[in-house]
């Protein structure tokens, strides 16, 4: 390989730290979604919340619904030819104006308790099938009420629309009725309600609650009308605990979480469909297929073992670090990937290659075919690690304490941990909470941190290097 190819391919990988932005095109979700029998199982009528953590494709399979353009698409791209005719409507998400923003419900929640809140759901589930899955339904209402649907001022039509809330509760009977006439779904989707009430749990909590329990009704009453909650883990937990039968949800419920294998399948599937030059030099990792899947662009095939290690020597060698720390460069991408409840997200892995990629491009050619160094790949680390810990804490405010823990080292003695993340940091939106005691068990809920047998806290790699915290003893260098 000569430079100008190295720098082009560098180029071209380093484009993998934006591979996971929102906001893509169609054919980009096509292209870039890794399918797994987790999604096919997510999008099973009977399923109503798909759970997952920050990072962990909710989002990304949202967004390939509204990319899909019928049920015959999906069943093709997911390989599941179960799966019924089918509409998807965006019920609530930040990504059309269609809907109240955030800080409008914000507001609205402060002056209407819970019952007001489920109305408001079922209210506006009416008002998003009627203007994508059912325009007739809207013909049914009250003529006041058809004119409200595009008032901006969500009091004045929600107070309208619970005058008649018999009505509508009908109008949804009826579309049930019609949908199984047909014989036919209408999912309705739910994604983003972790940025209401951002700056408060309390208000993002009753949201998800109501609207959960709102569709822990409906899922009872109808059989081809149906929702896909999009919802973190911790509230949907939240929500379990909120309301009578809620645990009836859990079996309605998957969670997203991704094994190394398909950690590795997604870095080549976002690297195959890059460009025809990352495609002839995936060629070239011996064991490892990809397949043209026309407008789904490039799949991988197995990720075993054998083709993670081919696929890591091949790009930054063998072995990462010296003596009796080195180890082999496939198994030390994930193990400081992953937080303190071991799981690891797509968008970790993408950055720190991307990362390390626009390092090496500083560089000189290394020996050898490898396009990176462990060198350059400890250099991916930091950024990474920034990056992931930037995306939790705008969900989880609490996170940015770990700033008091910056150029101290770990495993930490209890007593000195409860005294620095006791303490409020810089701009802190958490000032009030003063008690480390109840810091340390909010992130090591997050796996954020962990507790050590002896009662040391540790922090994890994937949030250690962001932070500027040291471990005692050092880390294997590489070579």
């Amino acid at each position: 390989m000569n430079c100008e190819d190295r720098l082009l391919l560098l180029n071209e990988i380093s484009k993998l730290t934006l591979r996971e932005a929102e906001n893509l095109g169609d054919d980009e979700h096509r292209k870039r979604f890794l399918p797994l029998p987790i999604h096919a199982l997510a999008l099973r009528p009977e399923i109503v919340v798909v759970r997952g953590g920050r990072g962990a494709g909710k989002s990304a399979l949202f967004g390939l619904l509204r990319a899909m353009k019928n049920a015959s698409e999906i069943r093709t791209f997911l390989n599941d030819a179960r799966f019924p005719e089918a509409k998807w409507v965006d019920a609530f998400s930040e990504l059309s104006t269609v809907h109240p923003s955030v800080s409008t419900l914000d507001e609205f929640a402060q002056k209407h308790n819970d019952a007001d809140l489920r109305a408001f759901w079922s209210v506006h589930l009416l008002k998003r099938l009627g203007e994508e899955a059912h325009p007739d339904m809207v013909k049914t209402l009250p003529a006041e009420l058809q004119n409200a649907w595009n008032d901006t001022d969500t009091e004045h039509w929600f107070s309208l629309a619970i005058q008649h809330q018999g009505i509508i509760n009908a109008a949804l009977d009826k579309l049930e009725q019609i949908l199984i006439r047909e014989d036919r779904y209408v999912f309705a989707t739910y994604d983003h309600l972790d940025r209401i009430g951002i700056f408060n749990r309390k208000v993002r909590g009753r949201y998800a609650s109501t609207l959960l329990a709102l569709w822990l009704s409906l899922s009872n009453r109808y059989s081809h009308l149906r929702a896909k909650v999009f919802l973190r883990e911790d509230l949907f937990e939240d929500a379990v605990q909120s309301f009578p039968d809620a645990t009836k949800l859990r079996p309605r419920s998957v969670s997203i979480e991704w094994d190394v294998a398909s950690l590795y399948r997604v870095v080549v599937r976002h690297m195959a469909n890059l460009s025809e030059h990352t495609r002839t030099w995936l060629n070239g990792v011996r064991g490892l297929k990809i397949t043209d899947h026309g407008a789904f662009g490039w799949m991988p095939g197995d990720m075993r073992e054998n083709e993670q290690k081919a696929l890591a020597t091949r790009l930054a060698g063998e072995i990462m670090g010296k003596g009796i720390k080195k180890g082999y460069t496939y198994r030390w991408i994930p193990n400081r990937l992953q937080d303190a409840q071991i799981k690891i997200v797509p968008r970790s892995i993408l950055c720190l290659l991307g990362f390390a990629a626009e390092n090496a491009k500083k560089n000189p050619l290394p020996r050898g075919s490898r396009l990176v160094t462990p060198t350059d790949l400890f250099a991916g680390l930091e950024p990474t690690s920034k990056e992931r810990a930037k995306e939790i804490a705008e969900e989880y405010p609490i996170v940015e304490r770990l700033e008091n823990l910056r150029n101290t080292h770990v495993m930490m003695e209890p007593a000195n941990a409860r005294k620095l993340l006791g303490k409020p940091s810089t701009g802190d939106k958490n000032p009030k909470i003063t008690d480390g005691n109840s810091v340390i068990e909010e992130l090591v809920g997050l796996g954020v941190l962990s507790i050590r047998p002896d009662g040391r806290i540790d922090v994890p790699d994937i949030y250690r290097y962001g932070f500027g915290i040291k471990r005692k003893g050092g880390v294997a260098k590489p070579r």
